[in-house]
């Protein structure tokens, strides 16, 4: 019997555990390792921050979905990878700590046959000075916490615009290497039709900012739309969005400026 190891739970590592555990689950063993006992699905995290879901809309337990395919699921850390092992392992292992409050701090070494590392990308917000839900001065549609949060601080500006105060909505990217731009573009989208909805549109300032080649690039070099037999490229289909819904757009070096200089640069126009 061999044992694959998946390391996380997003959506490449839970893809991976659903085929493997119904392929081979009941000849091999097929583990799977993720800090958080719930999967999210990231796509729908720009609804949860509109408030147009909840966050249990977008998540759900792992256990219990892992039970039914034959996988062992380990809430845990991997904390290393040892592909030769070592003086006490003749197999490769990774090395983890339980984040499950059962077992919370204990350390393991798994042993694998074939390893499938899938942990993703992590969040670094302290490439751009003032970057950030927790030690920044932003809000994030990352997790769903964060969303949750920046549903918060959204229906905050939809009051006080409703008071008659005008709000400046600055939605983007951060650091020149930060990718997920079609993320931030559906999240602005959402932004223009809820205030729309509110009736506050015209009260609102809503500024796309972006590390994008141009507009439309979506960080993946463009795309090309067929309609009605006429190819549109997304830099048109972009600006022509932007356009109709008064999104101002801007392109700058966000990650060399950082936060307290961007808001002193947007100040004299807000």
């Amino acid at each position: 019997m061999a044992r694959i190891l998946i390391l996380g739970a997003g959506i490449s590592g839970h893809t991976a555990a659903r085929c493997l555990g119904r392929w081979v689950g009941r000849q091999h063993q097929v583990i799977v390792v993720s800090p958080k006992p719930t999967w999210n699905w990231v796509p729908s995290n720009i609804w949860v921050a509109v408030g147009e879901m909840t966050e249990s809309e977008v998540t759900y337990e792992l256990a219990p979905i892992y039970k039914k395919v034959n996988v062992d699921f380990r809430q845990a850390s991997a904390l290393s990878i040892h592909p030769e092992g070592d003086a006490e392992h003749t197999k490769p292992f990774v090395r983890i700590e339980y984040t499950d409050p059962a077992r919370v701090g204990e350390a393991e070494s798994i042993a694998y046959d074939f390893l499938i590392n899938a942990t993703g990308p992590r969040l670094n917000f302290a490439a751009t000075p003032g970057l950030g839900p927790e030690t920044g001065h932003t809000v994030s549609v990352c997790t769903p916490p964060h969303a949750l949060e920046a549903n918060r601080r959204l229906q905050a500006a939809i009051a006080a615009m409703k008071n008659g105060v005008r709000q400046t909505l600055l939605i983007g990217t951060g650091h020149g290497m930060a990718t997920c731009q079609g993320a931030a573009f559906e999240y602005i989208c959402n932004v223009d039709h809820v205030l729309r909805e509110a009736g506050v549109r015209q009260q609102a300032r809503l500024i796309w900012l972006s590390n994008e080649y141009e507009v439309g690039d979506l960080g993946i070099g463009g795309v090309l739309i067929t309609r009605g037999g006429y190819v549109t490229s997304g830099k048109v289909f972009v600006e022509s969005l932007y356009l109709r819904t008064a999104v101002i757009w801007q392109f700058i070096r966000f990650w060399v400026i950082g936060y307290r200089v961007l808001k002193l640069m947007w100040k004299p126009h807000g």
